[in-house]
């Protein structure tokens, strides 16, 4: 809390400062720490009226856009449901990978065909998958799931 007796002045915060706030925040500060530390290390700007308008806009445009590509990669996932994605590796004669198959590879192979996935979002049994054949695979991305049938070879 700002003393009384301090002269106060607003900020949009361009980085993360620690007690202060967050990038993007308009914060009402010490007139003096907002000019001679915040601003003068790069780390806010003073909010005029016509940049306080001018964040409020970028900051609408952002979420646009971001809500936009939400519901492209929904619709993606959607798409993918059911699909049926093969993959090659090296493996023994009796089917055992040499080097499992991680959630990385996957999203990398999807990457490929246009998808461009988080590969948190991709929920393999285990932690990979180590043996020739058909595997399911699950994704989950904003409130929409796919089950795709992962078709490992053998190179």
């Amino acid at each position: 809390m700002i003393p009384d007796t301090y002269r106060i002045m607003k900020i949009i915060l361009l980085k993360d400062v620690g007690g202060v706030g967050q990038q993007g925040m308009v914060k009402d500060v010490a007139d003096g720490y907002g000019l001679n530390f915040l601003i003068a290390r790069g780390l806010a700007i003073q909010a005029t009226p016509q940049k306080i308008a001018e964040h409020s806009k970028r900051i609408s445009t952002e979420k646009a856009e971001a809500q936009a590509k939400d519901a492209q990669l929904v619709d993606a996932v959607h798409k993918l449901d059911g699909a049926r994605v093969v993959m090659k590796a090296k493996a023994n004669a009796q089917g055992h990978l040499f080097k499992g198959i991680h959630k990385k590879e996957l999203a990398d192979t999807l990457l490929d065909a246009a998808f461009a996935l988080d590969p948190d979002t991709i929920l393999v049994a285990g932690n990979a998958i180590k043996e020739v054949g058909e595997h399911v695979v699950h994704i989950a991305v904003g409130g929409a799931e796919a089950a795709i049938t992962l078709v490992v070879e053998s190179l």
